[in-house]
């Protein structure tokens, strides 16, 4: 597998399951690095277990997908002073063409894809240095980011979703504002990913089906 590194620090987060029988649990895997440039750390110390998905679990109607159990994973970033970053996120197999927001989850057997990933930042689980309130704001692109246009933030009650690979998300201090990023100390944020699991029509049962999703969540500095 191989991970993006951008000026300092990147985490993988495996996700592997089975979709019948056998019992699935994924665990998210932290790398980083520190640099001459005080990059900071990223974390992010979970779990997610998907539990044992069983064929009969899946939705009745084979031509629909199946909705897994809701998941959350809280990410902390502490900084040896103050930085300027953003996030960005990717799956190492690549986009969906279909949809920017789907995170390929992919069989372990071949190139079959057999569910998706859906990601979102929650809004009220962010907070900036310890106590303000984060609100998450995304820019118009992922690189070059001391020129791109940013926001609006979210308000507090909505989450923003996550972009396979498009667009870098940041954190400010006020909803719906159009503000950059500014430096920051420490950030705690949770993301919320939501797995859904392809129609059983387009699954393959000769035997289990293993299946896992690499996510790449990168630190960009400006």
């Amino acid at each position: 597998m191989n991970y993006t590194n951008i000026l300092g620090a990147s985490v993988s987060m495996l996700l592997a399951s089975s979709a019948i029988a056998a019992e699935s649990s994924s665990d998210l895997v932290v790398k980083g690095s520190i640099t001459p440039g005080a990059a900071c750390s990223l974390a992010v110390p979970a779990s997610l277990n998907l539990g044992t998905i069983h064929r009969d679990e899946l939705n009745p109607d084979p031509s629909k997908p199946t909705e897994l159990e809701q998941q959350e994973v809280d990410i902390q970033v502490t900084c040896p002073e103050p930085r300027r970053f953003a996030f960005v996120v990717r799956e190492a197999g690549g986009q969906d063409a279909s949809n920017a927001q789907i995170f390929p989850i992919h069989s372990n057997q071949g190139e079959q894809q057999v569910g998706d990933l859906y990601l979102k930042f929650i809004s009220h689980a962010t907070l900036i240095d310890g106590s303000t309130k984060g609100y998450a704001t995304a820019a118009d692109r992922e690189n070059d980011l001391g020129q791109a246009t940013w926001g609006p933030s979210t308000p507090h009650t909505e989450n923003l979703p996550i972009r396979n690979g498009l667009f870098a998300v940041g954190f400010v201090t006020h909803a719906n504002s159009t503000e950059a990023p500014g430096n920051i100390d420490a950030l705690v944020a949770r993301v919320m990913v939501k797995p859904w699991i392809k129609p059983a029509k387009d699954l393959d049962f000769t035997a289990e089906i293993g299946f896992s999703s690499d996510l790449g969540l990168e630190i960009s500095y400006f």
